[in-house]
């Protein structure tokens, strides 16, 4: 319990002080982002990784269980929309793609330490691939797969890979500062997160309420059945489901509203599951400590 609340605690306290700042104050939180995608984050990344205990076989378990699930979860979300004839494909993407990076790193790390963060990257590097190229092609019927190769993620995880694999020794005078500058990303990400719910009025309610309990349920649900079927166990089965049922990514809801697709119904989902992942990642945390 005590591991519980070590974890739970700092990660929504620091989103509800983002919150309240936007309430408070408005800020060009832009530049806060870009730090944190273009500098903080990849140094976060590469450092995690480089000094990480994970090898090249749970890389690839990782990445091939997360590109199954969320392939199965936009692919279930498609159908599902298409069944209910609810003219929103927008709607498909925060049922689809999770907050694998703002939230999923924090708690990674608060629950499991440098070596779950490491792995909650692999996952998350699949999550941009694939939010980048198929959920753009969705809303927007354009295949932009370079624009996940303009965002440094990618790059840092395979500099840190090769760091890491092949062992070679970084020097601290270069590795700390890249270190510290990487530790500014997990406070500020979740500030940035607090800071944009502030920005969301909950549109149509009843459905936005059903995407989030399936994004949610739904998402951890697939990882449980992906995770048996490949037999994958340890520190890699935790970060997996745990990755699997986070809230929907803010990235949706940028994507959303940059091609104007059903913009206010996915700003309300992204806003419903981070609500309720106030309950369901602790007691999926609480059953992982067990």
């Amino acid at each position: 319990m005590q591991e519980l609340l070590q974890t739970v605690i700092p990660v929504f306290a620091i989103i509800l002080v983002g919150y309240a700042i936007g309430k408070i104050k408005k800020v060009d939180i832009q530049s806060f982002i870009d730090l944190i995608v273009y500098i903080a984050g990849p140094c976060l990344i590469f450092s995690s990784i480089a000094r990480s205990d994970i090898n090249l076989t749970e890389f690839s378990t990782i990445a091939v269980a997360a590109l199954a699930i969320i392939l199965t979860m936009a692919l279930l979300a498609l159908f599902i929309l298409k069944l209910t004839k609810l003219d929103k494909n927008g709607l498909s993407l925060p049922m689809a793609f999770g907050n694998t990076s703002y939230l999923g790193y924090p708690v990674a790390l608060f629950a499991f330490g440098m070596d779950g963060l490491s792995r909650a990257v692999v996952y998350d590097m699949m999550n941009s691939l694939i939010i980048f190229s198929l959920g753009i092609y969705i809303i927007h019927h354009r295949n932009e797969l370079q624009e996940a190769f303009k965002v440094p993620l990618l790059y840092a995880v395979v500099i840190g890979l090769v760091v890491n694999l092949l062992q070679i020794p970084v020097p601290s005078a270069i590795f700390n500062p890249i270190e510290m500058i990487g530790l500014i990303t997990i406070p500020l990400a979740l500030l940035v997160l607090g800071y944009k719910l502030t920005e969301i009025k909950v549109e149509a309610a009843k459905i936005a309420c059903l995407a989030s309990v399936f994004k949610i349920l739904g998402g951890f649900s697939v990882a449980l059945v992906i995770i048996n079927l490949f037999s994958i166990d340890g520190l890699t089965k935790d970060i997996i489901l745990l990755q699997a049922a986070m809230p929907s990514a803010v990235m949706t809801m940028i994507l959303a509203s940059k091609y104007e697709r059903d913009a206010s119904l996915v700003a309300s989902v992204v806003l419903i599951t981070t609500v309720i992942s106030m309950v369901t990642i602790p007691v999926i945390l609480y059953f992982l400590f067990l």
